[in-house]
This record gives C-alpha cells, sequence and structure tokens, in this order.
C-alpha cells in the first residue's frame, strides 16, 4: 500500500496553528507528515520541535537529509533548507527563494511522488507560498485542506490558496486531522462504480473502465465531500435530478497536472538525448505529448527545439502534437496564458525569450503557439500518430490498470520509430512489457528508446 504524504505549510503566526494541528493527529500506519514553516535562515527548527512534540501524539523530529519517510511520523524541514520526496526518501537543499523553506517545492514534490496519496494543509502566513503545490496536489485526486482564515493570525497564505480554488476543504486547524484520518482509513462508496461509470460513458463517452478503481473512488469521494453527499445514493439521486453533473464528475476523474520543465533533472537528460537525435537525423522530427493537461510540458519541448535548431527550422522541421480529454485543460493550453507561480521554473532568460506579461499573467510567445497543436483525443480509444520520434505521456500511466496500461505501451511502441524516445513521469515505469517493448536510456529519469535499429 502507497505511504500516504501530508505537506503541511506555514508561515507567519503559524506555530500555533501547526500545535492545533499535530495536537489532534491520530495514528493509522497510513502516512506520513512533513512541515515547511518559513523561519530566518538561522533559525532554531530543534526549538520548534521542541515547542509542539509534548503536544502531538505521534514522533516529532528535525529532518534529516537522504532519511527513509515511515508512517505515523512528522518531519520538520530546517531552516534554510527546501524539503523534496523521491521514492521515501526526503532531500534538502538550501532553500533556493525568499520562502524558506518553499510550501510549493515540497507540496509539488509529493503530488509527483504519490499522486492521489498526497495531501496538503495550508496554515496561517502571509503571501501566496503553497498555492501552486495546492493546485498540483488536486490536480493528481489528492486532498488540500486550508485553515479559515478568520481564525489564522496572519490569513494571506490559507486565503490565497482559497482564492486560487486550489482548496478541497475550509476548516479550523484542530479538526483538520479528523479530516486526515477519514480520508485515510474511510473506504470510497464502492458499491455501484460500475454502474456509475457506464452513465458516465453515456453521457460524455468517456471511458475509465480501464482506470484503476482506487483512483476513481478518491476522486468520486473529493466530489461528495465537495457537494456534502454522504455515499453514493444522495449523489445517484443528485444525478436523476440534475444529468448535467455527469460531466462535471467526468472532469474529477480526468488528470490535469503539467508544470514547465518539471522534474528538471529528467527533462536534462531528455534534452541531451534530443539534441544527439537532431545532430543525426537529416528529416523534420515528429513529438506527441498525449494527456497533455494545461500544455506546460508540449510548450516546454517547444522551448527546447527553438534552442537547438533556431526559431525557423523549428517552425518548418518539427510537428509537436499534443492532446487531452479534458476541454477546460485544452482551453488552458490554447490560450497559452499561465501565472507567475507556473513559471517558477522557467529560468529568466527563457522567461524573457518566450513570455510577455499581461495583466492576467503571462502569455505564451506566437512563436510557440504556431509549434504546438492541441486536439482532444481518448489516448486510449483514439488513433496513435505515426512515425514519432519522441512520446512524451507523464502521469498517466500509473492511473491505468495493467490491461490497459499494457496495450497503450504496445500502442506508443507501433507509433515510434525504431529507437524512438519514450518520456515517462519519475512515478512511473515501463513495466515487464515495457522492458521487452524499451530498452532504458536513463532508466531514473524514465527515458526509454523503442528497441530496434534506430531510424535515420
Amino acid at each position: 500500500m502507497t505511504l500516504a504524504l501530508v505537506g503541511i505549510g506555514a508561515s507567519a503566526g503559524g506555530l500555533e496553528a501547526v500545535r492545533q494541528l499535530l495536537a489532534h493527529l491520530p495514528s493509522t500506519g497510513r502516512a506520513a507528515y512533513i512541515i515547511a514553516q518559513h523561519q530566518p535562515g538561522d533559525g532554531d527548527t530543534q526549538k520548534m520541535v521542541e515547542l509542539v512534540r509534548f503536544d502531538c501524539p505521534l514522533p516529532v523530529q528535525v529532518a534529516r537529509p537522504g532519511e527513509t519517510l515511515v508512517p505515523d511520523r512528522v518531519y520538520w524541514i530546517p531552516a534554510g533548507q527546501d524539503g523534496r520526496v523521491r521514492g521515501t526518501l526526503l532531500e534538502l537543499t538550501p532553500a533556493s527563494s525568499l520562502s524558506r523553506p518553499s510550501v510549493d517545492t515540497l507540496l509539488q514534490s509529493l503530488a509527483g511522488q504519490v499522486g492521489e496519496c498526497s495531501l496538503a494543509v495550508i496554515l496561517s502566513g502571509a503571501g501566496s507560498d503553497g498555492v501552486a503545490g495546492c493546485r498540483a496536489i488536486q490536480a493528481a485526486g489528492g486532498l488540500t485542506l486550508a485553515q479559515a482564515p478568520e481564525l489564522a493570525r496572519f490569513p494571506g497564505m490559507p486565503r490565497a490558496a482559497i482564492e486560487a480554488g486550489a482548496v478541497d476543504r475550509v476548516l479550523p486547524a484542530d479538526q483538520m486531522g479528523a479530516i486526515i484520518a477519514g480520508r485515510l482509513s474511510r473506504p470510497a462508496a464502492s458499491s455501484g462504480l460500475a454502474a456509475l461509470l457506464e452513465q458516465v460513458l453515456q453521457a460524455t463517452g468517456v471511458d475509465f473502465r480501464g482506470y484503476k478503481q482506487e483512483t476513481l473512488l478518491r476522486r468520486l469521494d473529493r466530489r461528495l465531500s465537495a457537494l456534502k453527499l454522504k455515499g453514493l445514493k444522495p449523489y445517484l439521486d443528485l444525478i436523476q435530478r440534475q444529468p448535467g453533473e455527469l460531466s462535471h464528475l467526468q472532469q474529477e476523474f480526468l488528470v490535469s497536472l503539467s508544470g514547465f520543465f518539471r522534474d528538471q533533472e529528467c527533462f536534462g537528460a531528455l534534452e541531451a538525448e534530443l539534441r544527439r537525435d537532431l545532430a543525426r537525423l537529416k528529416r523534420p522530427i515528429r513529438i506527441w505529448v498525449p494527456a497533455c493537461a494545461t500544455g506546460e510540458e508540449a510548450y516546454s519541448l517547444a522551448m527546447l527545439l527553438v534552442e537547438m535548431l533556431g526559431a525557423e527550422a523549428a517552425v518548418s522541421q518539427c510537428w509537436l502534437s499534443a492532446c487531452d480529454l479534458s476541454e477546460e485543460a485544452l482551453a488552458v493550453a490554447r490560450r497559452g496564458i499561465y501565472s507567475s507561480q507556473a513559471l517558477e521554473l522557467v529560468p529568466p532568460a527563457r522567461r524573457e525569450r518566450y513570455f510577455y506579461s499581461t495583466g492576467k499573467g503571462y502569455q505564451v510567445s506566437e512563436l510557440l503557439r504556431s509549434m504546438v497543436r492541441f486536439t482532444r483525443q481518448d489516448v486510449l480509444t483514439g488513433p496513435i500518430p505515426e512515425h514519432l520520434d519522441l512520446i512524451s505521456c507523464r502521469n498517466l500511466l500509473i492511473y491505468l490498470q495493467p490491461g490497459p496500461q499494457g496495450e497503450l505501451l504496445q500502442a506508443f511502441s507501433r507509433g515510434l520509430k525504431p529507437g524512438g524516445l519514450l518520456f515517462l513521469a519519475p512515478s512511473e515505469t515501463a513495466g515487464p512489457l515495457g522492458a521487452r517493448l524499451f530498452a532504458p536510456v536513463h532508466k531514473q529519469h524514465r527515458l526509454y528508446r523503442r528497441r530496434g535499429a534506430l531510424a535515420s
């Protein structure tokens, strides 16, 4: 069973709220808790731990680099450090922003590593740190909680997350433990799921029967919580009265998680391989990004192509297509306007070259927008493009049952040219079937090549 990870973000006035939360954490054997509390670079983290450990029924400790996370334990990220999770290990690096440690950095890593088993808690603090992280966890199917602003000494952080639409529940800090325990232990409404999926298929044309049941149940549970419904029966009654609810449920089921140059080390490995291929190939290159969500990854690839080939050659010699099932996500991708938080991993030089500021955010340049074609398509049932040099499909396989997952890998193999690249997310693997179809280039970074002689 996947270890659930709960990221707790706080800043000014947060110690009191953290204490209230920790005092009511139950032992479930299912989750580890990681605290990112803004502190001065020379702050005394051990003192913070001492101030809360006697209130908490679980062990609380200062986090150590490379430590293996275990359930029913609270880890406090030390002052001046950023915390990330890779697998079950906690990584600490020097803080890279004014928010020390960064709540967004922590939460985004949790979303990328454990998906729907990630939870976010935003407590008292000033500023907007945590908004991007909550969005990532929400998109991955996890749960996001925020302290009621009127009860926070500094309401800025929880209010920013709430106003961004990135929070599932707003409540006092001392009531969050019960919600977290319920999320970890309460069985979702599984009875009747198959019939409900059939209704979704008939209403929307989207078939979710190949998705992992646990994933769908968690997302259904989140929808029931948002509607304040207890159990599946009242939800089915609601659908009878409001058939349009099935479209809302379809959107809830879909995974819409993306980011510019997400998992930078992985992108670095991909860039190196693409440079080798582009130097070798004497023909246009074909790239496909299925399950592209809001488009950041497709635009990241477009930037790489421009930098490797030059703008004119990138436009004339590259075919770059992306697809998704969510019309809402595709609308964002086609519009190409993103928040400043979304651009945090984009180096300043790239930001200046490929984006310009608008009153609503940062607009992707016309050059990049002209390079990417966004279409609506169900990857599991729609046609796979042929003669591809790269498929970048990240954070989709982990949501599929073994049968559809294997069928999709076979389809990817057919779509790629011999030696073509397959780029997956850090939390995914090609599995035994994929090992027969693809040879690892960088196993750690989930980069593979289709087996067979390299196409010229």
